[in-house]
């Protein structure tokens, strides 16, 4: 694992809320839900009956964002893909927080929830590092599956990629 993937990782671990953003036509809605890692993959938890699943049938793809709340500043923004997860599929009890794994009846409790499985595509992750500034970890995953990382020292050299990516 590289030096990039590597903070990007450990922040994600770190952390347990996040915004979800999902988009269906001309509509968006961003909902704060929590998480857990897995790698750079994202395992949200969400009762079945919320709207974000009709959305989530209309399109898979979504943004999730968080941020810190204190000093150093760090936040990050990851875009990917969503796969629905139900309490039928296997993998449900797999994915389930480790309280409810190892509790039988939280487990019959989270037969509401749907899991959402995020893949991601690409993260950018800001890090404030004391008496350095500001680090942009990049991360992405191309259509064959290769991974490139990079560590961007300036806003400037952020937007220049950006504009690159667009073209």
């Amino acid at each position: 694992m590289g030096n990039v993937k590597e903070h990007i990782v450990r922040y994600l671990k770190k952390n347990r809320y996040c915004v979800l953003c999902t988009c269906a036509g001309d509509e968006s809605r961003a909902t704060p839900v929590r998480y857990q890692a897995d790698d750079l993959s994202i395992i949200i938890y969400s009762e079945r009956f919320t709207r974000k699943f009709s959305y989530l049938k209309k399109n898979r793809n979504v943004t999730i964002a968080l941020h810190s709340t204190g000093k150093p500043i760090k936040g990050l923004q990851l875009w990917g893909t969503a796969e629905v997860i139900t309490h039928r599929d296997p993998r449900h009890a797999a994915h389930l927080f480790p309280e409810a794994k190892r509790s039988a009846k939280l487990q019959e409790a989270c037969k509401v929830l749907n899991l959402i499985l995020v893949t991601p595509r690409r993260i950018v992750m800001l890090d404030q590092v004391p008496g350095r500034g500001y680090r942009y970890y990049v991360w992405e995953r191309d259509k064959r599956g290769r991974e490139t990382e990079r560590e961007i020292k300036t806003i400037r050299e952020l937007s220049r990629l950006q504009k690159r990516r667009s073209k």
